[in-house]
C-alpha cells in the first residue's frame, strides 16, 4: 500500500508538451501542438470538467500512473484500441479528480510516458502523426469526462441496465478469484455489487456497519478494506463518509469499477 502511494502524482500546472525519443516530427509541429494545449486548456472548445468527488485525492491512484509510466504488456502494446481504452479510463479517473484537459495532456505526454510511445505507434509499426495522437487523446478525455458524468444518449433505464450488468459481471469475477483478494476483501466487494445489483445504481452508500456486518469484520477492518480496495482501482470512491453525533453521519459512497478491466 505504501509503494503505491509514492507512486501517484499530481496535475502539472504548465501546458508544454515534450518531445518523444523517435517520433519523426518537427519542432514546429510540437510547439505547436504546445499552443493548442495551452489555448484550449480552459478556453471554449474543450470538454467541460465535472465536480471533482469530494472524497477522491486530487493525485492519480496507483494503477494510473503506472500505466502512463510503464505502458500495457507487450502482448497488448499494438492493440490500440486497448491502448486508446486506458487513456479513457485515465481521463475518467483525472476528470473526477477535478483535472483540467490541459493538465491531463501535459502528464500523460511527459517524456517517461510509455503509454503516450504506444499510441504514437500504429500497428503496422510506423509512428503516427503528432496531430492524430493528439486527436486522439483529445477524443479519450471528453469519453472518460462523458463516463465520470454519465452522460450522453442513455435514459434512466440505461444506467439501471449498466448497473445491474456491471454487478453481474463483478459477480462473475469474484467467483473467478480474477484478483486473488481474500475472504475479506471478497465480502466487501459483495456487499457493493449486491447493493448496486439492488438498487440498480451505478454509486451506492456503504454505510461502515452494514459493510462490517457483511464481511463479519470489525467496523474499522471493513473501512480499511474499503480504501485498499479503492487504492487498487478495483472500487472508485465518490464521496467520502462524514461522522456525526447521534447517527446522523453520512456513509461514504461507492462505485464499482469497469469490471473488465479495473483494478492494478
Amino acid at each position: 500500500m505504501q509503494q503505491q502511494k509514492a507512486l501517484r502524482v499530481r496535475p502539472s500546472q504548465d501546458c508544454e508538451v515534450p518531445s518523444w525519443p523517435g517520433v519523426p516530427e518537427s519542432g514546429d509541429i510540437m510547439n505547436a501542438a504546445a499552443a493548442r494545449v495551452s489555448s484550449r486548456g480552459e478556453g471554449a472548445g474543450t470538454t467541460a470538467t465535472p465536480p471533482a468527488c469530494p472524497g477522491l485525492d486530487r493525485a492519480l491512484p496507483g494503477w494510473a500512473v503506472a500505466a502512463i509510466s510503464d505502458g500495457l504488456p507487450t502482448r497488448e502494446a499494438f492493440n490500440t484500441r486497448r491502448v486508446w481504452g486506458m487513456f479513457v479510463r485515465i481521463a475518467m479517473s483525472a476528470s473526477l479528480r477535478g483535472w483540467t484537459e490541459a493538465q491531463f495532456l501535459t502528464e500523460v505526454t511527459a517524456p517517461s510516458s510509455r503509454l503516450w510511445g504506444q499510441l504514437m505507434i500504429r500497428r503496422d509499426g510506423r509512428h503516427s502523426s503528432m496531430p492524430a495522437a493528439y486527436k486522439q487523446l483529445r477524443k479519450a478525455w471528453s469519453t472518460g469526462v462523458a463516463n465520470a458524468r454519465d452522460v450522453g444518449a442513455r435514459t434512466i433505464d440505461d444506467l439501471r441496465a449498466e448497473a445491474v450488468e456491471r454487478a453481474y459481471l463483478w459477480s462473475d469475477r469474484l467467483v473467478d478469484g480474477t484478483d486473488g483478494l481474500s475472504a475479506v476483501e471478497t465480502a466487501v466487494m459483495s456487499y457493493v455489487v449486491e447493493e448496486a445489483e439492488r438498487r440498480q445504481m451505478l454509486r451506492v452508500t456503504c454505510p461502515g456497519r452494514a459493510v462490517a456486518e457483511r464481511a463479519q469484520v470489525p467496523h474499522r477492518t471493513a473501512a480499511r478494506t474499503l480504501k485498499s480496495l479503492s487504492d487498487r482501482g478495483l472500487l472508485v470512491r465518490c464521496s467520502a463518509g462524514r461522522r456525526g453525533a447521534d447517527g446522523s453521519g453520512k456513509a461514504a459512497t461507492y462505485a464499482l469499477s469497469d469490471p473488465l478491466s479495473g483494478g492494478t
